[in-house]
């Protein structure tokens, strides 16, 4: 991209709250439902690939020991997406983070 679009934001934000659960993560969605684009032609409760197209909340988890990384998208139609990644895949097999105090 050449150039930086910056668009204001109005409305509430959304809000994403984890709390453990009997058999796992839970992740709890607030938001707004926009309905822009209108609902995809998955079946509900399956995984829909493309869904990152529609409407969608997503969110990341690293896996500290594998490097390997869990991207989850929902969306208000009951449909989801599930990928697991390698950072050595998507970055080359010869990457390696950056040493910094950033995130520490």
């Amino acid at each position: 991209l050449d150039q930086l679009t910056i668009i204001k934001v109005m409305h509430e934000p959304v809000i994403i709250r984890f709390k453990a659960g009997d058999q796992g993560l839970i992740m709890e969605v607030n938001s707004l439902f926009f309905d822009d684009p209108s609902a995809p032609s998955g079946e509900p409760g399956k995984p829909f690939d493309g869904l990152w197209d529609y409407e969608v909340v997503e969110s990341f988890f690293l896996n500290s020991e594998t490097k390997d990384y869990l991207e989850v998208e929902l969306c208000p139609h009951r449909l989801e997406y599930f990928k697991r990644f390698s950072l050595k895949w998507i970055m080359g097999e010869n990457w390696e983070q950056p040493a910094s105090d950033l995130w520490k």
